[in-house]
């Protein structure tokens, strides 16, 4: 269904509407010219993505490598990924991971395509331990960590209470993989670690933690492990694991420092500091 806010976007966006009025008609990919003289060879759905955060293909050099890969230039950093990467980009732009990491090591569970490592890296971090479950973003890991110099050590793995393999519903491999299990038309088992070994190996001082609702194995970790790290960051799904990872921290010896809403009204960022 056209709206017509969405049909004075696309007017607005593209320099041939003629072309997004095809392409939604045939489901076949074709070359869409924006205004800002941008082109790209897109389906239906990846026209809507961009249309709707046109300022974002505005403020960033976005080239198109092939059908479903993208090259994103910042002023700092370059990335190499899906269309999605460039909200996350924007987001870690804004400051939600900012922390001095001059010569620590940070531990990233839930690495996505490699955006908070590349990040967390520029703060000064001497290295960068990336846990993530999803092959095909650590094939875009790889490649940003190389393109940005990245120290990193890559694990192919996400956290829960124990090491195992669980199988997870989904609709699509994105930024949200992992959130939703249930009722999905596509399955794919992955390695999961237990996250006290993960913390207790790591030697990492800092901690960045978004994983799609796995963050809340986080409580079984005894306080002697946890107290290993300095600063934690973690993106919290519900109002229900944002209050008990709290008062789980705060009874470790921490003290919560602030929090951040990003996405939706579920769903924040808190950041714990060891006192």
């Amino acid at each position: 269904m056209v709206t017509l806010i969405g049909l004075a976007r696309t007017l607005t966006v593209a320099k041939n509407p003629h072309a997004v009025l095809i392409l939604k008609l045939t489901k076949k990919r074709k070359k869409i010219t924006f205004a800002n003289g941008f082109k790209f060879r897109l389906t239906y759905q990846q026209f809507l993505f961009l249309r709707d955060h046109y300022k974002l293909v505005k403020k960033y050099n976005l080239q198109q490598i092939n059908d479903e890969t993208f090259k994103i230039h910042t002023d700092h950093f370059q990335f190499v990924g899906s269309l999605n990467l460039i909200s996350i980009i924007d987001e870690m732009e804004s400051g939600v991971y900012d922390y001095d990491c001059r010569g620590k090591v940070v531990l990233d569970i839930g690495g996505f395509e490699g955006d908070s490592a590349v990040f967390l890296w520029g703060m000064g971090a001497k290295k960068i331990i990336i846990y993530e479950p999803v092959l095909a973003h650590i094939k875009f890991i790889k490649e940003n960590v190389l393109l940005n110099k990245v120290n990193a050590e890559i694990h192919e793995e996400g956290i829960g209470n124990e090491d195992c393999e669980i199988t997870i519903a989904y609709n699509q491999v994105d930024n949200c993989f992992g959130l939703e299990r249930k009722g999905l038309p596509n399955k794919m088992k992955v390695k999961i670690r237990d996250v006290t070994k993960v913390i207790a190996e790591s030697g990492a001082e800092v901690a960045k933690i978004d994983c799609e609702g796995a963050e809340i194995s986080l409580v079984n970790v005894s306080k002697d492990i946890l107290r290993r790290l300095e600063y934690v960051m973690i993106e919290v799904h519900t109002p229900q694991i944002k209050r008990v990872l709290i008062q789980k921290f705060k009874d470790s010896g921490f003290s919560f420092a602030k929090d951040s809403r990003v996405h939706d009204q579920q769903t924040s960022i808190i950041y714990m500091k060891r006192i």
